[in-house]
C-alpha cells in the first residue's frame, strides 16, 4: 500500500489474511494520507480492486472483531471469510483444502 501510495514500483502484494489486514490498517492509522491514494492501490490490480471496493466493509468486520493491532481477540474468522469472499479467484493462487499456494 505505501508504495503504491507514493507512486513506487511493488510488486502487488495485497492483504492475505486478517494479519496482513491488522498491518495494512496499522499503516493507515500511522499514515491517514494513504487513503487519498486508494485508487492508484485499486489499479495494482484485480484482487486490490476488489479489496479496495469493499475495504470500509472490511475494515469495519476487523475492528469490531478483533481491534486494531488485535486490541480485541488474536484471531478474526469472520473477517477472513469476507475478506476470502471478496477477493474471490485470486491469480496466482492454487488452494487445496484449508491451504493455499502462490504460483508467482
Amino acid at each position: 500500500m505505501a508504495m503504491a501510495a507514493c507512486g513506487l514500483p511493488n510488486d502487488g502484494s495485497y492483504p492475505h489474511d486478517p494479519g496482513d489486514l491488522n498491518r495494512c490498517l496499522l499503516l493507515l492509522e500511522a499514515v491517514p494520507d494513504v487513503r487519498d491514494h486508494f485508487d492508484k492501490i485499486a489499479a495494482l490490480g484485480v484482487v486490490w480492486e476488489r479489496l479496495i471496493g469493499r475495504w470500509a466493509n472490511i475494515e469495519a468486520s476487523f475492528l469490531d472483531e478483533a481491534g486494531l493491532n488485535w486490541s480485541k481477540a488474536q484471531t478474526a474468522p469472520k473477517t477472513y471469510a469476507l475478506m476470502r469472499d471478496v477477493k474471490g479467484e485470486e491469480p496466482g493462487v492454487v488452494r487445496f483444502g484449508g491451504v493455499s499456494f502462490r504460483t508467482r
